[in-house]
């Protein structure tokens, strides 16, 4: 009887081993590949003159040497290239510079919770335009209904507009046709595109110089936290209109950016192929967990362009499961707010990782026979 207690122990303990000793943190859409192999040796090799002196790229009549680079290679003057500390950054300095108490913020309602809040920092109100669900590929998919969004727009007039592609939870974007559709609508109205999670689903650049030139308000948001595995350096970017100055100056830093920063960010843009590759697997595992899901009772995953996926979870097992995965050091995002009290995010690991997360998943369905 002792030794097959003891085998038993041995068994729980050679079973158990496959779970992270520490929470493996698959809930907050960060890289957990981590960035190109030169991010690695740049940081090694850092200087004093990167940490301890401001930069001199004044002198060269730029504000910065990433701003110049990344205006270069989209064709920009690169006045209309902001920096900033992440694209949560960009969100909050568009606020603070356009929106005065009582005046309307358009935010889609199936979003990124701090969107709702940011408002209130200037006394604004939100105005919410609501998605709609379809499919794509025989999958479902939110999918953004401009025709809604433009009559909201028409009636409640509001000093800024807030669109997100690849939208933040759903994983959907905007085509650039609707786009289009609705900035002919709104061309008088500041409005954000926040692109943070550009590059999972689609590399395509080809609208941002047209768009920018053709929409003097509009302003592109982009970031290094994502794609590029950077969160940690809070490095984002934006392409401005022209009728944008007092945001361009309100970027604007007199003694420069943070200079490891800036320099993470070349890195960054000089090895995209590297980061593309990460992308394709990333591709795959949506793929896998798209199958997978499909064939669970109750659960619907939805296609997403991003580094995560919404999937509306039974009600009946929602509970269980969040207990099961968090007693195995597996945490994902369950949703709890007006749009999502059923659904949860789950962001995308290394192959191994996804793996482990749904096998995990599919034995909590089969120990509590959830068929």
């Amino acid at each position: 009887m002792g030794k097959e207690k003891k085998k038993s122990k041995s068994a729980k303990k050679q079973k158990d081993s496959k779970f992270p000793k520490e929470p493996l943190f698959l809930d907050r859409n960060e890289s957990q590949t981590g960035p190109v192999p030169e991010v690695y040796k740049f940081l090694k090799k850092t200087d004093m003159q990167l940490l301890s002196w401001y930069s001199r790229d004044f002198m060269k009549g730029i504000k910065s040497a990433l701003s110049k680079k990344i205006a270069d290679e989209y064709g920009f003057d690169e006045k209309y290239v902001l920096l900033s500390y992440g694209s949560e950054d960009l969100l909050k300095q568009i606020i603070h510079c356009y929106v005065n108490p009582g005046d309307k913020i358009l935010i889609p309602r199936e979003a990124w919770w701090y969107y709702k809040k940011v408002a209130s920092e200037r006394g604004g109100t939100n105005v919410e335009y609501p998605m709609k669900k379809g499919t794509e590929d025989g999958i479902p998919y939110y999918l953004y209904d401009v025709d809604t969004m433009i009559d909201i727009y028409n009636d409640t007039k509001p000093k800024i507009v807030v669109i997100a592609s690849p939208n933040n939870p759903t994983g959907n974007r905007i085509d650039y046709k609707d786009l289009k559709r609705f900035l002919d609508a709104t061309k008088d109205t500041v409005t954000m595109i926040d692109e943070a999670y550009w590059g999972f689903g689609s590399t395509d650049n080809s609208y941002v110089k047209p768009y920018i030139d053709e929409f003097p308000n509009l302003v592109i948001c982009r970031t290094f936290s994502k794609l590029f595995a950077l969160a940690g350096f809070r490095i984002g970017f934006a392409f401005a209109g022209k009728n944008l100055d007092v945001l361009i100056n309100f970027t604007t830093r007199y003694l420069g950016y943070n200079r490891v920063s800036e320099k993470l960010g070349e890195i960054a843009l000089d090895n995209l192929k590297w980061y593309l590759k990460i992308g394709k697997q990333y591709e795959k595992d949506k793929e896998m967990m798209y199958r997978e899901f499909g064939r669970l009772k109750g659960f619907v995953p939805f296609k997403s362009y991003a580094n995560f996926i919404l999937v509306d979870i039974p009600v009946d097992i929602r509970a269980g499961l969040k207990k099961y995965l968090d007693e195995r050091n597996l945490r994902i995002k369950f949703l709890d707010e007006d749009a999502f009290r059923t659904e949860a995010r789950l962001s995308l690991g290394t192959k191994q990782q996804n793996k482990l997360l749904m096998d995990t998943i599919k034995q909590y369905c089969k120990e509590v026979n959830w068929k």
